[in-house]
């Protein structure tokens, strides 16, 4: 892993947890400029939820976007162009050491190995940030001297085009719905 250079100062490197991506599958996408990074027990964490009744869409999106980037561009674990901006994603499979955490934060826990990571990198020159809407992890990310932020992007209008159009009708035109199954509109 090398150092990030003079010209990346103002690039940030935001590591995610699994609850930004179940909560927006969209997420990746959204960091702007700035790198993002996955720890590999994300994807494992995704892999557990795909069949969960209400969590399972979200995770197999997210797992859906990571299949399409790999495919386009090859291995997920150096940085891949993810939007305009020049924003980046890659998975890490290192930096997993839990040596220079509090010892009460054993590898033992995905969050403590999620932790690790961002910790290791920032040990190595990055500006690094925990994102998670999780706040036990945003506490200990805090407490270990982590920059942790909240993600709220899902909050967000998304005008991208969703297949679906709101309109108003006529109470009689609800009622052939209704009657026929269909309406000429």
């Amino acid at each position: 892993m090398t150092v990030p250079s003079d010209s990346s100062v103002d690039a940030r490197t935001y590591v995610l947890d699994t609850s930004v991506l179940l909560a927006d599958p969209q997420a990746l996408q959204r960091f702007d400029e700035h790198a993002v990074v996955l720890p590999i027990v994300v994807l494992m964490e995704l892999e557990g939820k795909r069949n969960h009744p209400e969590l399972g869409w979200a995770a197999r999106t997210a797992l859906r976007q990571l299949e399409h980037l790999r495919l386009e561009h090859g291995s997920l674990t150096i940085p891949l162009p993810v939007n305009e901006q020049g924003g980046t994603l890659r998975v890490e499979l290192n930096h997993q050491s839990t040596a220079g955490l509090p010892p009460t934060m054993a590898a033992d826990n995905n969050d403590h190995r999620i932790l690790a990571v961002a910790h290791n990198l920032r040990l190595e020159g990055y500006q690094v940030t925990v994102v998670t809407k999780d706040l036990p992890l945003r506490l200990k990310a805090s407490i270990v001297g982590l920059d942790a932020d909240e993600y709220r992007n899902e909050q967000a209008t998304d005008t991208s085009w969703t297949g679906f159009v709101e309109l108003d009708v006529e109470p009689d035109v609800i009622d052939d719905l209704f009657a026929h199954k269909e309406v000429d509109l």
